[in-house]
């Protein structure tokens, strides 16, 4: 992971110390040891989604780092992470605004502007495939997948969670495509159906 962040720092020429700073930065509180973040961490998700960042242009791979830099999974944390973007910016000296927009817009920050001139949808549909690219994992790492996801979701009692988690996962088997990019809908999409169908399945009979 080290190295994708040098590659993209390099390209936007953030100075070495900043480099060194942030990405040590962003290690550390993605390793937060907490049960909220049992499977949205460094060593878990950032770690599963390296081979698909480090050919990533490098307005996706810098997104990728800051899109769980906080996260709750009962509520948006966009604006949080846009902040911690935005003070990287800073500190990094980036000045273009459109690239710092891009990376605001990638993260979820919705504006008047976007929502009318938005001309990015191949980098948003591959970061939200990589970020999809778990549900296609062998199965026994995709069932650790699903025990991790519960912890992070420990206020819900189990009934409320596997209401929950099956409306979602249907929803996602009733989408034309859950991949978004031919790549990844070709590699993918028929491994990730059949872990979702297996999940349901499951759920349902504990339920």
């Amino acid at each position: 992971m080290e190295q994708i962040w040098r590659n993209v720092c390099a390209h936007y020429d953030v100075p070495e110390e900043v480099t060194k700073t942030w990405y040590a930065r962003i290690e550390e509180h993605l390793s937060d040891d907490s049960p909220t973040r049992a499977y949205h961490n460094w060593q878990e998700m950032m770690q599963r989604k390296h081979s698909h960042l480090s050919d990533c242009a490098p307005s996706i791979a810098l997104a990728a780092f800051f899109q769980y830099y906080h996260f709750d999974g009962n509520r948006s944390c966009v604006e949080e992470n846009c902040e911690v973007f935005e003070e990287f910016c800073r500190d990094a000296m980036i000045e273009d605004e459109h690239a710092k927009s891009l990376v605001c817009n990638l993260l979820g920050r919705k504006t008047p502007d976007n929502e009318v001139h938005w001309c990015h949808d191949d980098e948003a549909n591959l970061l939200q495939d990589v970020d999809l690219v778990v549900l296609a994992a062998p199965p026994e790492e995709y069932k650790h997948y699903t025990e991790l996801l519960r912890h992070e979701y420990a206020n819900l009692d189990d009934e409320t969670y596997k209401s929950m988690r099956v409306k979602v996962l249907e929803t996602l088997l009733i989408i034309p495509c859950i991949f978004s990019t031919p790549e990844y809908h070709d590699k993918y999409e028929e491994l990730a159906r059949t872990n979702i169908r297996n999940e349901i399945r499951e759920l349902k009979l504990k339920q």
